[in-house]
């Protein structure tokens, strides 16, 4: 669990690109930029307790100013006390989801925000169930699980921008990428009998940081002005990233309009 007055005083020291942040769509930049997510079969899955360890060379991101190919080794979340108080670590427009699933490849995370929907998403109710099982500290589960059919939307539509890791010691050396469209999941698979509530802890999140002039980049085709906010800073194309930032292909948000 995270110590919030450990990471309060480390950010003290740095502070300047921390993470998580505000996201305002009306202060965004468009660049051309695009991701590409080469997935699969997750396989097998060993689930425990707050994370998610996933077989090796199953999952691949590349693109999107990414310089390298990027395989996925690992799941977590965060997430707030009840169903009633949503513990997304990004907000967009102050909204904060009812959580937050962070994909994590090798110097790289991906991710998705998700909100309710009527349509039956079995993936997650798969994935809920799994982590139902998982309530100790030290007990493990495998199983298999599909990143296809958790990950079904639009990877052209996102926002970037440079901030931190958002637990200690929060290292300034990422770059976010916040999916704009909403994977949609059912209410009754977060509800207050299932995942997280077996875990019997909550409030897993960092509260949003400062921007301090960073600017926020919209990849092409996000309906966002080209004059938005760009302040003083890098900008992103089909090359590498800045040198000595991870690159950081963002977290999802789980939650309901």
């Amino acid at each position: 669990m995270v110590n919030r007055s450990q990471i309060i005083s480390i950010a003290k020291q740095i502070c300047t690109t921390q993470s998580p942040i505000n996201i305002n769509p009306n202060h965004v930049s468009v660049r051309h930029i695009a991701l590409t997510v080469i997935s699969g079969n997750l396989g097998n899955v060993l689930f425990s307790q707050l994370y998610c360890v996933l077989e090796d060379g199953i999952v691949e991101v590349a693109g999107g100013g990414l310089s390298h190919l990027y395989t996925a080794n690992v799941i977590h979340f965060h997430w707030g006390g009840d169903m009633w108080h949503p513990g997304s670590e990004h907000t967009v427009e102050s909204q904060r989801f009812w959580a937050e699933h962070v994909i994590l490849p090798i110097n790289t995370f991906i991710g998705f925000q998700v909100s309710e929907n009527s349509m039956h998403a079995e993936a997650w109710r798969h994935l809920t169930s799994y982590l139902l099982n998982v309530t100790q500290k030290g007990k493990e589960q495998s199983r298999p699980l599909s990143i296809s059919d958790l990950l079904d939307v639009d990877l052209t539509k996102f926002y970037r921008y440079h901030g931190s890791l958002t637990t200690p010691a929060c290292e300034e050396v990422v770059v976010w990428t916040i999916f704009k469209e909403p994977i949609k999941i059912q209410r009754e698979l977060v509800s207050d009998q299932r995942f997280p509530k077996t875990l019997k802890y909550g409030n897993t999140y960092r509260m949003v940081q400062k921007l301090n002039g960073r600017p926020v980049y919209g990849s092409q085709g996000m309906s966002v002005s080209p004059e938005g906010h760009v302040g003083n800073g890098y900008t992103f194309s089909s090359g590498a990233l800045p040198s000595g930032l991870i690159p950081l292909s963002s977290l999802v948000m789980l939650g309901w309009e």
